[in-house]
């Protein structure tokens, strides 16, 4: 696998799927980790989206209408951050990490070697480049 740095932000929760894609060797910290159960909650997307970047992480999310917010997809441009985005954030913890799992390979080959922005949905079907509302 390449040498990619992940971040988990909050709606993949605080342990089960950071943990499961750690189990598969991927090297992934999660929002709470790094900021704290208090200060994770409250955070901003913006404030993750820009600090993960800066780290160079590529970043990872069940909330795929990070694309279409405004602010948020801003903040995906203005980072050049790459993300990939669950395209259904109704799944438990395990078939979140699943879902991940399934399309690794090509997450990591994107991720290797496409510079952001961009938001990546992930679904059953495989992965779909999102607009960004920016």
């Amino acid at each position: 696998m390449a040498d990619l740095r992940f971040f988990s932000d909050r709606s993949l929760g605080d342990h089960e799927v950071p943990e499961a894609l750690r189990a598969a060797g991927w090297q992934v910290v999660s929002m709470r980790e790094r900021y704290g159960a208090v200060t994770a909650q409250g955070l901003a997307d913006i404030d993750w989206i820009r600090d993960a970047t800066t780290e160079g992480e590529v970043l990872l999310t069940g909330d795929k209408a990070i694309a279409k917010r405004p602010v948020e997809a801003r903040a995906v441009i203005a980072a050049e951050a790459r993300m990939f985005a669950l395209g259904k954030n109704q799944l438990t913890g395990k078939q979140k990490a699943q879902r991940f799992l399934d399309h690794e390979r090509a997450i990591f080959r994107r991720a290797s070697t496409q510079r952001g922005p961009y938001v990546v949905s992930i679904s059953e079907r495989g992965l779909e480049t999102l607009k960004l509302f920016g």
